[in-house]
């Protein structure tokens, strides 16, 4: 495993581990309605009563994730890309490569859910006494959706020209 997959896996954990944090610091802070659910416009649009359900949702769901991503750097053949089930098939030192570039875009993609996913915790969690700017989550997302899309490309052309040399 290279250095800085283990650094971005560490970061991912702990992450994970701050969304945690955050939702057990601010557990006896919260009043007994909390907001469950924001709007486009990042004020709540729907209030429930405290719980461990909804104060706990993004930090469990969150550590499932990071799971699922530590799961499948090791296994990148479980990834539900198309053409991996074709890269099992390859010589070994160009499914290497491959999976290399997957394991990069999981690392890299698990960062970008885990700052996500903490922010949306302490979010939620402040906002009965500041209102989050949607223009914070609406940008962590943009920037999300363009990684996602500039590494499927990445990982697509490179399979596509891996098939190419071997026909």
């Amino acid at each position: 495993m290279k250095t800085w997959h283990k650094v971005g896996l560490a970061v991912t954990v702990l992450l994970a581990i701050t969304s945690w944090l955050i939702a057990i610091y601010y557990w006896g802070k919260l009043p007994t309605v909390i907001p469950t659910h924001f709007g486009f416009n990042g004020l709540p649009d729907s209030w429930n009563g405290k719980s461990v359900f909804y104060v706990f949702l993004m930090p469990f769901i969150q550590t499932l994730i990071t799971l699922g991503f530590v799961f499948l750097y090791y296994k990148p053949q479980y990834s539900d890309m198309p053409t991996t089930l074709w890269l099992m098939t390859m010589e070994e030192h160009k499914r290497d490569h491959a999976f290399g570039l997957i394991r990069k875009m999981l690392i890299g993609t698990g960062l970008w859910i885990g700052v996500l996913f903490t922010y949306i915790t302490f979010s939620t969690n402040i906002a009965g006494m500041f209102e989050p700017s949607p223009l914070i989550i609406l940008g962590l997302v943009a920037a999300m959706m363009a990684w996602l899309v500039w590494w499927t490309v990445k990982v697509y052309r490179a399979t596509k020209d891996a098939m190419k040399k071997e026909a």
